[in-house]
């Protein structure tokens, strides 16, 4: 009997989720009904928000229960097929959790156009990280030519993007994220007009010469303390992108900004939005992000790690440790 290997939520994590918040287990593989899809997961995304969805309460999708498998992105390949659009062999990605075969609905998946990116790229660029940062910043920010855009965690998933994005629609991009070494990678391989390390001493003396119009967009995947520096920058009807909040994904309390009464001042906004919301669109953002990497004004880097299913858990633990530049994704290695 072919086996499948699992891993499920064992209890609600207090603080970072650890290894003992999570059990492995072997089940037999399971076979597709009329219209659903078996694939063999070859990569799983590794996302800070994950950590939102194994609290308990509510949230804008369903929590992970205790006992569930962890429901995350994965891309891999079509090894059963009982839908009409989908064969054996085919590239997919879809939300089939930490498991090395999964079983979705054929409608629920998209098919991966390897001559456009490689297969991880469909987890980072051209997946939910990309379609988040081009959302967020059409629908949201809406930055107009000239304008400045800062993005922190500009060195992440949603914030590299998101910064080439504002590029693109001729805005100043200036990234904020934690090491030099990011802050060169922004500016000579993105193409950000600045980036700037936020533990430097002089930060917000920094954060002052790259802007000296002030800020028009904030695309935030951070919150705290950070954003509240931000604040200080933020320019006469600003719009603040409500995009992640890292900082706090691991905290039992939450800070809440404190310089937020500039929004009345400025006649700012700051403004939230989910990512599932624009659904009915995907594909035409895809064929447009697509476009963009062909002509080499959008690229996307993938931070690929090895691991077995039991590993996720550290390979989650080094992406809040800062460790990576892009988009991180786990390579699975097959359960012996």
């Amino acid at each position: 009997m072919l086996m499948n290997t699992r891993l499920r939520l064992a209890r609600r994590p207090r603080g970072e989720a650890v290894n003992d918040d999570f059990t492995i287990t072997q089940e037999p593989q399971p076979l597709p009904s009329a219209g659903e899809v078996l694939v063999r997961a070859e990569y799983i995304s590794i996302d800070p928000s994950v950590r939102t969805h194994l609290n308990a309460g509510q949230s804008y999708r369903a929590m992970v229960g205790i006992g569930d498998v962890v429901d995350v992105p994965v891309a891999g390949e079509v090894v059963a097929s009982g839908h009409p659009g989908f064969a054996a062999g085919d590239k997919v990605t879809g939300m089939l959790g930490t498991q090395e075969y999964g079983l979705a609905q054929g409608d629920l998946l998209t098919k991966a156009d390897l001559s456009i990116a490689p297969l991880p790229t469909w987890l980072g660029g051209l997946g939910l990280t990309g379609l988040t940062a081009f959302f967020g910043l059409d629908e949201v920010g809406k930055p107009k030519l000239g304008e400045t855009v800062v993005v922190t965690a500009a060195s992440g998933a949603v914030g590299s993007v998101a910064g080439q994005l504002a590029r693109i629609k001729g805005a100043r991009a200036v990234g904020v994220c934690g090491s030099d070494e990011k802050c060169r990678w922004l500016t000579g391989e993105l193409g950000f007009d600045a980036a700037l390390n936020y533990r430097s001493p002089d930060f917000y003396g920094e954060l002052k010469a790259a802007t000296p119009d002030r800020i028009d967009v904030v695309f935030d995947n951070v919150g705290g303390p950070l954003l509240d520096t931000i604040f200080r920058r933020l320019g006469m009807r600003g719009r603040i992108i409500v995009c992640g909040a890292t900082s706090q994904y691991n905290e039992n309390e939450i800070y809440g900004p404190k310089n937020y009464l500039a929004l009345a001042t400025l006649r700012a906004r700051m403004e939230g939005f989910i990512i599932f919301d624009y659904e009915n669109r995907y594909a035409a953002a895809r064929q447009e992000m697509a476009g963009w990497m062909k002509e080499g004004r959008l690229r996307c880097r993938e931070n690929i790690i090895d691991g077995t299913i039991a590993d996720y858990p550290s390979v989650l633990h080094r992406l809040y440790q800062g460790e990576s530049i892009g988009k991180t994704v786990m390579r699975v290695t097959p359960t012996d």
